[in-house]
């Protein structure tokens, strides 16, 4: 802990109590006992270097003590308090003698027994004083210093929260590059092995066109939901070419949603899910929805199918898509970020709701 600033404060302290103690006491008993003169300077030097010095001894007992128990800082505190009196105390009773057989007066000089007493019952409360003000000094600056390292270990905490965040995010984020290209990929090997070479390879460009426009993104960023959609109608140009007229997309996002913001990446995985095990398993064409809307001060967007499929595939598959995106909503939004799931007489639906944010509007400037 930094005891600079407390140091300088106990210094003044200390320099203002043994000036003042010169003014008010050791001045006026000199006047009435014999005027002005060397005498008096002496014994103010002494009584402000002996005084300032065992009052710095207190308040080092004061530091000493700090950590200790309430008791144990009493028994210190009161221990350097005695001590430093009695000192000071004898300490003037001996220059007082010294500057009486120098400077003799003409009424007869007081014993030094008597002289110390009676010093002593005067400078054991101005020790004390002392003390005390260094005690809630300290005390004080403890407190403070306490305050900051709370407020610090609360900062590194809240960063270390937000890395942590950040990082599963973009462990989430990047768990469906993956996911999604081995599906991708199995596609155009199917369509390799029967000889349809022409999809395949529309296929392969699409696929290309679909990760220079995903992988350059950040992967834990908040987008624009049109700008998701954008992205979400290249991955369904990849899957047009495998299924032609067997998928029909259709978009329902009024204007002013638009610029929503929604995690990056979150709807292909809601429509991957639909085209796996509705459209890929249907002879008969299958129309893949997805609607925005607001409610509430919430964005809820509805991904649903009409096919006959159902949301489990034939074969056991890895099931990363539905608790990856519901992993991620709770992540960024905590409770108020779900999704719902539901099998329908006819078709699968997924429902998303998040709060309802925009991006902020661009300057004319930052448009150009």
């Amino acid at each position: 802990m930094n005891s600079r600033p407390d140091f300088r404060q106990a210094a003044t302290l200390i320099a203002a109590t043994w000036i003042l103690t010169s003014i008010f006491l050791t001045i006026p008993f000199h006047l009435f006992r014999g005027g002005v003169g060397l005498n008096l300077v002496i014994s103010l030097l002494h009584l402000c270097i002996v005084g300032s010095t065992l009052s710095l001894g207190v308040y080092f007992a004061v530091r000493a003590a700090r950590t200790r128990s309430r008791l144990m800082r009493f028994l210190v505190v009161g221990a350097a308090v005695v001590v430093a009196a009695a000192l000071l105390s004898m300490s003037e009773a001996l220059i007082s003698e010294v500057l009486d057989a120098y400077f003799p007066k003409a009424a007869r000089p007081a014993p030094f027994a008597y002289r110390a007493t009676n010093a002593f019952a005067a400078l054991v409360w101005e020790f004390a004083l002392l003390g005390t003000a260094f005690s809630l000094l300290d005390a004080n600056n403890l407190a403070r210093e306490r305050e900051r390292e709370l407020a610090l270990a609360r900062e590194k905490a809240t960063q270390a929260e937000a890395a942590a965040s950040a990082a599963r995010l973009a462990a989430l984020r990047y768990q469906l590059n993956p996911h999604f290209l081995f599906n991708t990929l199995n596609a155009i090997s199917s369509l390799i092995v029967t000889r349809e070479y022409g999809p395949a390879d529309a296929m392969l460009g699409k696929l290309s066109e679909f990760l220079r426009a995903t992988l350059s993104s950040n992967p834990d960023a908040l987008i624009a939901l049109e700008d998701e959609l954008a992205t979400l109608q290249h991955y369904l140009e990849i899957e047009s070419a495998r299924f032609e007229e067997r998928l029909e997309v259709v978009f329902v996002c009024p204007p002013e949603l638009n610029g929503a913001l929604v995690p990056s990446f979150v709807l292909q995985p809601l429509v991957e899910n639909a085209i796996k095990y509705a459209v890929a398993p249907s002879a008969e064409p299958v129309v893949v929805k997805v609607e925005a809307a607001s409610h509430g001060g919430s964005l809820v967007i509805f991904v649903e199918d009409d096919g006959t499929g159902g949301e489990t595939p034939a074969k056991p598959g890895t099931g990363v898509g539905i608790p990856n995106v519901r992993q991620r909503l709770q992540t960024l939004y905590g409770s108020e970020g779900t999704l719902e799931t539901a099998r329908r007489e006819r078709g699968f639906v997924s429902i998303l709701r998040m709060p309802l944010t925009h991006r902020p509007a661009q300057l004319p400037e930052q448009a150009a």
